[in-house]
Order: structure tokens, then sequence, then C-alpha cells
């Protein structure tokens, strides 16, 4: 995943050798001296992740944290504090200044790439969410404000507790009541796990590497936590993971199994009070701008038929993607989709089976894209998917996953008969600052049309060789 990565420190030395690591790792590294010229930055350049050595003559590093977290232009990107101490209250005091993580120099490049990995996945993730919302106040609906800062945790938000064993789990779970005011229950393996989430989904799960299982066995913590990451009742779930020791490799392993967080042995109970505070009221700000967005759109941007966005959606959010897309110096790629033969199968079926036909395929499509993915149906049987951070080698790859879930499998149009459909599409991904969305989607539909050429059930894409078709 690219993007850009806002450093700040005053040693030359660190912010070569910091650049240096980011930039083997294709990500863009802006850099600043002041926290002025910091705060500018992060407003108008909209790093995914920014960098902030503590130990700073010029600059007071808590202080801008602070000031970036409590200004609503700034608030949701992600901070890194570093600083060449391992210094317990440093840390408290970053991470209760805001902070996202806490790095210790020498800086070990594991920990370095996935932490950063990990928050522009978390911030691409909310950024989606907020573009939506701005697009539903275009389309003349106003859904409620929500930031940061007005989510208050209460009893009816709950953390699920897998321990190292039951006596943790329990001085754990008063800790955590005390001081976050949630409720809290524990589990103490894969199979108390499941029971747990079957009657009710909880908003965060505290999950340590290795719980303890019947017999005095352990369990393996990552399992769960990639589990409970992929799975649709709690992908949604905040997840902070308890290291059993300092392990930088395992910690990376398990951000990238979908751990949002992660605490390092000695379990500093403020530290985790906090970090579970800051990932809870992550969570569910995202669950209100998903609330907000879906009673708003159900209203005026959701194809009936399907589910899906509509074109009027359509028309108004690309734009929004494309520019974000400018500003953070990322990828957008645009399909276009439109089922073979289709006018045949109205004919032959009746209209009635070519709606139970659209509907399956708008399942099919959604469930072979990520969640910031937007799918929409611009009419009739033609589809578009725009897939923001996605370049060529990516949107090819989500172009054929589709071509293959759409006519791999035959369609049940009622009265115990199937149809099998297949798909054409047209691929084109954005030049950052040369095309608008009208161009973009027309380079797709042109390459939809060389795909229909083609014999249908295939992929074209804009940057194809061959030539348009002609009329």
């Amino acid at each position: 995943m690219s993007g850009r990565v806002l450093l700040i420190d005053d040693i030359a030395a660190n912010r070569a050798m910091i650049r240096a690591k980011l930039a083997s790792a294709y990500y863009d590294v802006l850099t600043a001296d002041t926290a002025e010229e910091a705060v500018d930055i992060v407003r108008t350049d909209h790093p995914s992740v920014v960098l902030i050595d503590i130990m700073m003559p010029t600059v007071d590093a808590f202080d801008l944290c602070r000031r970036l977290k409590s200004d609503p232009q700034t608030a949701l990107t992600p901070i890194i504090m570093m600083t060449s101490v391992e210094d317990g209250p440093d840390r408290i005091r970053a991470l209760e200044a805001g902070a996202d993580d806490f790095l210790v120099k020498p800086i070990h490049e594991l920990a370095l790439f996935a932490r950063v990995r990990n928050l522009m996945r978390m911030k691409f993730v909310i950024d989606e969410l907020q573009l939506r919302a701005e697009t539903t106040r275009e389309l003349g609906l106003e859904p409620d404000e929500t930031t940061l800062t007005n989510i208050d945790l209460t009893p009816a938000h709950s953390v699920l507790i897998v321990p190292p064993d039951r006596e943790t789990g329990t001085r754990w779970s008063a800790l955590i009541r005390d001081n976050l005011s949630v409720q809290t229950l524990i589990a103490i393996d894969e199979q108390e796990v499941a029971r747990r989430v079957a009657d009710d989904i909880p908003d965060a799960f505290l999950i340590h590497e290795t719980p303890q299982h019947g017999g005095g066995l352990r369990s393996d913590g990552l399992r769960i936590i990639s589990t409970i990451a992929r799975r649709q009742p709690t992908r949604h779930s905040a997840i902070l993971m308890a290291m059993a020791d300092v392990n930088m490799r395992q910690a990376a392993k398990g951000l990238d199994l979908g751990a949002w967080d992660y605490l390092v042995a000695p379990h500093d109970p403020t530290e985790m009070t906090v970090r579970l505070r800051t990932q809870l009221r992550r969570k569910l700000y995202s669950d209100r701008l998903r609330s907000n967005l879906r009673d708003g759109l159900r209203m005026a941007a959701i194809d009936p038929l399907t589910g899906l966005y509509n074109r009027r959606y359509a028309d108004h959010h690309l734009k929004n993607m494309l520019a974000q897309a400018e500003a953070e110096g990322t990828d957008l790629a645009v399909l276009i989709l439109d089922l073979d033969r289709f006018k045949t199968l109205n004919d032959r079926y009746g209209h009635e089976a070519g709606d139970r036909v659209l509907h399956q395929v708008a399942r099919r499509l959604q469930e072979n894209v990520r969640g910031v993915d937007v799918v929409v149906r611009l009419g009739g049987e033609e589809f578009c998917v725009a897939l923001p951070g996605a370049d060529r080698a990516g949107a090819m790859e989500v172009a054929e996953r589709i071509r293959v879930a759409v006519s791999g499998t035959a369609y049940d149009i009622g009265q115990g008969r199937t149809v099998r459909c297949s798909m054409s599409i047209g691929v084109a991904v954005a030049q950052r600052g040369e095309d608008t969305v009208e161009s973009l989607m027309r380079q797709a539909d042109l390459a939809l049309y060389r795909a229909k050429d083609a014999g249908r059930d295939c992929i074209r894409t804009a940057w194809d060789a061959e030539a348009p078709p002609t009329a």
C-alpha cells in the first residue's frame, strides 16, 4: 500500500536514516522541522501517517500531537512518537496526548513497517467512510455530526478478554471496567470465544498471543485474531493483542492478521486502558459513520433492486474519490462491467428472472471486493466498481476474480430453473493529475467495448495496445 509519511525530526542524520527505510518500501516521505510547518503539511498534503521525534529542543512533541489530535481537520491522522530512550512514563504521556504508537530508536524495521502499514490501512477505511458521508451531504442529506472526541464509552459497550490464564483475565477485567466503564467478558480458549461471539458481538477484543487452553495447554492467539478479523460478524470489532514478550516479528504478524494494536509485556495497566480507549473510540466512530451512511443512502442513493449504490451517487462520489487520490498521491482504478447477452436472457425467461440474476450478480460483486471499494449499478445490466489505492496489477487481479465469480456458478431464476451468465470488463487507472472522472469512465467504457469485440467473458484495459473499436 503506497502513501505519504510525514517525518518530524530536527536531526538530519535521523531523518536520512528513517527516510531511506521508508523509501525502500516505496513510501513518499515528507519532512518538517517546526511544529507550524508540520501542522500546515498535515492539513494540506494529508499524509497517511506522521512520525514525531520526542527529543527535539525546538518542538514540544507532546503539544504538537495534542494540536493535531484536537483539530477536526487532522484528528484522524495516525501519529507515531519516536524516542531514543525506552521510558514508560513518556510512552504513556505520548499515548494520552493522542499518539497511536511509540517506537524506540534505533527503529526496528519490522516494527516500523508493520505499524505504518497497519495505521495506513485503518486510516484508509475511515477516510473512505468520511468521503462517502461527504457525498451524502452533496446529495442534500445531512448525517449526524460525529467526531472521535464526542464518543463516550458506557456499560453498553463491551470488551471480550482472552487472557493467558483465568487469574490474569479477572485482573484485566476489573482494570478495564474500573477505568473505561465498559462491560467485560472473559473467554479462556477458542471454543469459548466462539460461544461468546454467538451470544453478542463485542466492540473490542483483548487477546493474549498464547491464551491458556484446557489442561494447561496453550491456544494460538494469532489464529483467534485472524478468525475474528476475517469473519463478517466481528470484522469491524477492535482487536488489541497482548504480547507474551518483546517479539517484533510476532507483533508485525499480529497486525497483518488483523490486530489493530498491540501491547508489549510487561503489560502496564495505564497503557492497556489508554490503548483500549483509543481503539474503542475508533471502532465506535466508524460504526456511527456507517450507520449515518446507511440511513442517508437508503433514502436517495441506493438502487432498490440490487442494494448497490446508484448512478446518482456514483457521479458525486467518484469525483471525491479522485480528488482524494490526487491529494494523497495514491491510485484509483475503475472497472466498468456488463453482463453478456443479458437481453437474450430477459427475452427467453422474462424480466422477473432477469431481476433475480441482477440481484445475485450484485451479491457476487460485493463478496469479491474490499469494504472500501465502491460497487455501483449504472443501469440495466451495467455495473461499476471503484477501487481506491489499486494500481494496474491490483485492478486486474480484482477484475479477474470478479469475472470468475460471476461466471463460475449458475443463477437460480425460480421454478427449479438455473441459467449461466458471463461478464465483460473494462479497466482504467487514473493517471495522477491528468484524468477527470469523465475521462476515466470513458477509458474504462472503451476497454469494455474491446472486451465485447474480443468475444465477451474477458477483460480489456485502457492501457491495451489495441485501438478503440470503430463504429
